[in-house]
Protein backbone atom coordinates (compact mmCIF):
# COMPACT_ATOMS: atom_id res chain seq x y z
CA UNK A 1 0.00 0.00 0.00
CA UNK A 2 1.32 3.52 -0.78
CA UNK A 3 1.92 5.76 1.41
CA UNK A 4 -0.90 8.49 0.16
CA UNK A 5 -3.25 5.31 0.20
CA UNK A 6 -2.23 4.68 4.08
CA UNK A 7 -2.46 8.62 4.90
CA UNK A 8 -6.04 8.45 3.46
CA UNK A 9 -7.03 6.05 5.93
CA UNK A 10 -5.23 7.24 8.73
CA UNK A 11 -6.89 10.99 8.07
CA UNK A 12 -10.29 9.41 7.32
CA UNK A 13 -11.79 11.41 10.72
CA UNK A 14 -11.07 14.30 8.46
CA UNK A 15 -13.30 12.83 5.14
CA UNK A 16 -16.45 13.87 5.38
CA UNK A 17 -17.67 11.49 3.39
CA UNK A 18 -16.75 7.91 2.52
CA UNK A 19 -18.18 8.12 -0.99
CA UNK A 20 -18.36 11.54 -2.93
CA UNK A 21 -20.11 12.15 -6.31
CA UNK A 22 -19.86 15.16 -7.81
CA UNK A 23 -21.09 15.75 -11.44
CA UNK A 24 -20.38 11.99 -12.25
CA UNK A 25 -20.58 11.18 -15.79
CA UNK A 26 -20.01 8.33 -17.85
CA UNK A 27 -20.67 8.84 -21.82
CA UNK A 28 -20.88 6.03 -24.19
CA UNK A 29 -21.51 5.75 -28.26
CA UNK A 30 -25.11 7.18 -27.04
CA UNK A 31 -24.76 9.54 -24.92
CA UNK A 32 -24.31 9.60 -21.18
CA UNK A 33 -24.20 6.15 -19.44
CA UNK A 34 -25.26 8.16 -16.26
CA UNK A 35 -24.97 11.47 -14.62
CA UNK A 36 -24.51 14.21 -14.40
CA UNK A 37 -24.80 12.75 -10.63
CA UNK A 38 -24.51 14.10 -7.34
CA UNK A 39 -24.65 11.90 -4.29
CA UNK A 40 -22.50 11.86 -1.21
CA UNK A 41 -22.53 9.18 1.67
CA UNK A 42 -20.81 8.56 5.30
CA UNK A 43 -23.32 5.61 5.83
CA UNK A 44 -21.51 1.84 6.43
CA UNK A 45 -23.52 0.85 3.62
CA UNK A 46 -25.02 2.86 0.59
CA UNK A 47 -27.19 1.33 -1.85
CA UNK A 48 -27.22 2.23 -5.25
CA UNK A 49 -30.47 1.53 -6.54
CA UNK A 50 -30.71 1.36 -10.79
CA UNK A 51 -31.72 -0.95 -13.72
CA UNK A 52 -29.92 -2.71 -15.66
CA UNK A 53 -28.77 -0.16 -18.15
CA UNK A 54 -28.43 2.70 -15.69
CA UNK A 55 -24.94 2.92 -15.70
CA UNK A 56 -25.13 1.32 -11.68
CA UNK A 57 -22.42 -1.21 -12.80
CA UNK A 58 -20.32 1.65 -14.42
CA UNK A 59 -20.67 3.99 -11.23
CA UNK A 60 -19.62 1.29 -9.13
CA UNK A 61 -16.96 -0.01 -11.12
CA UNK A 62 -15.79 3.82 -10.79
CA UNK A 63 -16.20 3.96 -7.45
CA UNK A 64 -13.84 1.07 -6.91
CA UNK A 65 -10.76 2.70 -9.52
CA UNK A 66 -11.44 0.24 -12.10
CA UNK A 67 -13.37 2.69 -14.22
CA UNK A 68 -12.44 6.20 -15.82
CA UNK A 69 -15.57 8.37 -15.64
CA UNK A 70 -15.90 10.97 -18.25
CA UNK A 71 -16.75 14.11 -16.61
CA UNK A 72 -16.98 15.22 -12.79
CA UNK A 73 -15.12 13.58 -9.84
CA UNK A 74 -15.66 10.30 -7.55
CA UNK A 75 -13.98 10.23 -4.65
CA UNK A 76 -13.30 7.12 -2.16
CA UNK A 77 -12.28 8.14 1.47
CA UNK A 78 -11.31 11.54 0.34
CA UNK A 79 -9.60 10.55 -2.69
CA UNK A 80 -10.22 11.32 -6.60
CA UNK A 81 -11.00 8.17 -8.11
CA UNK A 82 -9.98 9.18 -11.55
CA UNK A 83 -6.48 10.51 -11.26
CA UNK A 84 -5.47 8.02 -7.91
CA UNK A 85 -7.43 5.19 -9.10
CA UNK A 86 -4.23 2.81 -8.09
CA UNK A 87 -5.05 3.95 -4.90
CA UNK A 88 -8.19 3.36 -4.94
CA UNK A 89 -8.48 0.06 -5.58
CA UNK A 90 -5.89 -0.90 -2.98
CA UNK A 91 -8.56 -0.01 -0.33
CA UNK A 92 -11.70 -1.48 -2.41
CA UNK A 93 -12.73 -5.33 -3.39
CA UNK A 94 -15.50 -5.94 -5.58
CA UNK A 95 -18.34 -9.36 -5.50
CA UNK A 96 -20.84 -10.02 -7.94
CA UNK A 97 -19.26 -8.46 -11.36
CA UNK A 98 -19.62 -11.00 -13.44
CA UNK A 99 -17.47 -9.71 -16.05
CA UNK A 100 -14.60 -9.41 -12.74
CA UNK A 101 -14.99 -11.77 -10.69
CA UNK A 102 -17.83 -14.65 -11.15
CA UNK A 103 -16.32 -18.13 -10.28
CA UNK A 104 -15.39 -21.05 -12.26
CA UNK A 105 -19.31 -23.45 -12.26
CA UNK A 106 -16.47 -26.52 -11.88
CA UNK A 107 -14.38 -25.37 -9.26
CA UNK A 108 -14.78 -26.54 -5.88
CA UNK A 109 -14.80 -24.12 -3.14
CA UNK A 110 -10.93 -24.94 -1.85
CA UNK A 111 -9.92 -24.22 -5.52
CA UNK A 112 -11.46 -21.09 -5.96
CA UNK A 113 -10.54 -19.95 -2.09
CA UNK A 114 -6.85 -21.22 -2.87
CA UNK A 115 -6.61 -19.60 -6.53
CA UNK A 116 -7.38 -15.84 -4.71
CA UNK A 117 -4.94 -16.57 -2.07
CA UNK A 118 -1.93 -17.95 -4.79
CA UNK A 119 -3.15 -14.79 -6.75
CA UNK A 120 -2.43 -11.94 -3.86
CA UNK A 121 0.70 -13.84 -1.74
CA UNK A 122 3.93 -12.45 -2.81
CA UNK A 123 5.39 -14.34 -5.81
CA UNK A 124 8.01 -15.73 -3.75
CA UNK A 125 5.53 -17.65 -1.28
CA UNK A 126 4.56 -21.17 -2.39
CA UNK A 127 0.36 -21.54 -1.25
CA UNK A 128 -0.27 -25.14 -0.25
CA UNK A 129 -3.00 -27.40 -0.78
CA UNK A 130 -6.22 -25.89 1.44
CA UNK A 131 -7.39 -28.12 4.09
CA UNK A 132 -11.06 -28.49 4.95
CA UNK A 133 -10.60 -26.49 8.26
CA UNK A 134 -8.09 -23.86 6.46
CA UNK A 135 -11.15 -23.31 4.39
CA UNK A 136 -13.68 -23.17 6.95
CA UNK A 137 -11.47 -20.83 8.84
CA UNK A 138 -11.41 -18.57 6.12
CA UNK A 139 -15.81 -18.36 5.21
CA UNK A 140 -16.28 -17.83 8.70
CA UNK A 141 -16.27 -14.07 9.18
CA UNK A 142 -18.28 -13.49 6.18
CA UNK A 143 -20.74 -16.60 6.60
CA UNK A 144 -21.47 -16.27 10.20
CA UNK A 145 -24.28 -18.18 11.28
CA UNK A 146 -25.01 -19.19 7.82
CA UNK A 147 -24.65 -22.72 6.82
CA UNK A 148 -20.98 -22.51 4.77
CA UNK A 149 -20.48 -24.59 1.80
CA UNK A 150 -17.92 -27.53 2.21
CA UNK A 151 -14.44 -27.36 1.00
CA UNK A 152 -15.44 -30.21 -1.68
CA UNK A 153 -18.55 -28.14 -2.62
CA UNK A 154 -19.13 -27.10 -6.18
CA UNK A 155 -19.60 -23.34 -7.36
CA UNK A 156 -22.54 -25.20 -9.09
CA UNK A 157 -23.72 -26.24 -6.40
CA UNK A 158 -24.15 -23.60 -4.05
CA UNK A 159 -27.15 -21.68 -3.08
CA UNK A 160 -27.17 -17.83 -4.75
CA UNK A 161 -26.48 -16.49 -1.77
CA UNK A 162 -23.74 -18.63 -0.86
CA UNK A 163 -21.59 -18.17 -4.06
CA UNK A 164 -22.06 -14.14 -3.32
CA UNK A 165 -20.82 -14.88 0.23
CA UNK A 166 -18.33 -16.97 -1.44
CA UNK A 167 -17.32 -14.03 -3.79
CA UNK A 168 -17.58 -11.33 -0.61
CA UNK A 169 -14.96 -13.18 1.31
CA UNK A 170 -12.48 -13.56 -1.79
CA UNK A 171 -12.86 -9.87 -2.18
CA UNK A 172 -12.07 -9.54 2.06
CA UNK A 173 -9.00 -11.60 1.37
CA UNK A 174 -7.35 -8.38 0.11
CA UNK A 175 -8.09 -5.99 3.36
CA UNK A 176 -10.12 -3.94 1.52
CA UNK A 177 -11.33 -0.74 3.90
CA UNK A 178 -14.78 -0.98 1.12
CA UNK A 179 -16.17 -3.21 -0.36
CA UNK A 180 -18.36 -2.82 -3.65
CA UNK A 181 -21.33 -5.60 -4.38
CA UNK A 182 -23.41 -5.66 -7.33
CA UNK A 183 -26.23 -7.27 -8.62
CA UNK A 184 -27.70 -8.02 -4.98
CA UNK A 185 -31.17 -8.65 -6.46
CA UNK A 186 -29.68 -12.08 -8.65
CA UNK A 187 -30.20 -13.82 -5.22
CA UNK A 188 -33.44 -14.48 -6.20
CA UNK A 189 -34.79 -16.04 -3.11
CA UNK A 190 -35.99 -13.38 -0.41
CA UNK A 191 -35.15 -15.24 2.59
CA UNK A 192 -31.51 -15.65 1.46
CA UNK A 193 -31.18 -11.97 -0.20
CA UNK A 194 -32.24 -10.76 3.60
CA UNK A 195 -29.65 -13.29 4.94
CA UNK A 196 -27.16 -11.84 3.11
CA UNK A 197 -28.32 -8.07 3.97
CA UNK A 198 -28.27 -9.40 7.55
CA UNK A 199 -24.09 -10.45 6.94
CA UNK A 200 -23.28 -7.41 5.26
CA UNK A 201 -24.72 -5.32 8.32
CA UNK A 202 -22.19 -7.60 10.42
CA UNK A 203 -19.17 -6.71 8.84
CA UNK A 204 -20.15 -3.24 8.29
CA UNK A 205 -20.16 -2.96 12.16
CA UNK A 206 -17.18 -4.70 12.26
CA UNK A 207 -15.38 -1.72 10.23
CA UNK A 208 -15.89 -2.74 6.20
CA UNK A 209 -17.70 -0.34 4.19
CA UNK A 210 -20.11 -1.61 1.51
CA UNK A 211 -21.50 -0.28 -1.43
CA UNK A 212 -24.49 -2.41 -3.11
CA UNK A 213 -25.61 -2.36 -5.80
CA UNK A 214 -29.43 -3.83 -6.76
CA UNK A 215 -32.36 -2.95 -9.02
CA UNK A 216 -34.92 -4.13 -6.57
CA UNK A 217 -36.42 -0.74 -4.64
CA UNK A 218 -37.86 -3.61 -1.88
CA UNK A 219 -33.96 -4.21 -0.90
CA UNK A 220 -33.74 -0.96 1.24
CA UNK A 221 -35.38 -2.49 3.67
CA UNK A 222 -33.35 -4.77 4.00
CA UNK A 223 -30.88 -2.49 5.74
CA UNK A 224 -32.20 -0.56 8.86
CA UNK A 225 -32.25 3.65 7.66
CA UNK A 226 -29.41 4.47 10.39
CA UNK A 227 -26.54 2.41 9.07
CA UNK A 228 -27.70 3.13 5.33
CA UNK A 229 -27.62 5.76 2.49
CA UNK A 230 -29.20 5.73 -1.05
CA UNK A 231 -28.19 6.84 -4.75
CA UNK A 232 -31.19 6.26 -7.07
CA UNK A 233 -29.88 6.11 -10.31
CA UNK A 234 -32.37 7.01 -13.31
CA UNK A 235 -34.87 3.57 -13.17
Amino acid sequence: MTTTAIAAIESQTLVTSVLEIDGATVCGARGAVFGPLDASSSAPITVVLGNRGSGRTSLLLAAAGRMRINKGTVRVFGIDANTRAADVRRLTGIAGFDAIDLLESEATVAEAVRERVTWIAPWYRRVRHLRHADVAQILQPVFGPMTAPDARCLVRDMTEAQELLLRITLALLEGPRMVLVDDLDDVKDPCERAAVADRLTALAQAGTFFVVGSADERDLNLFSPQSRAIVTLGR
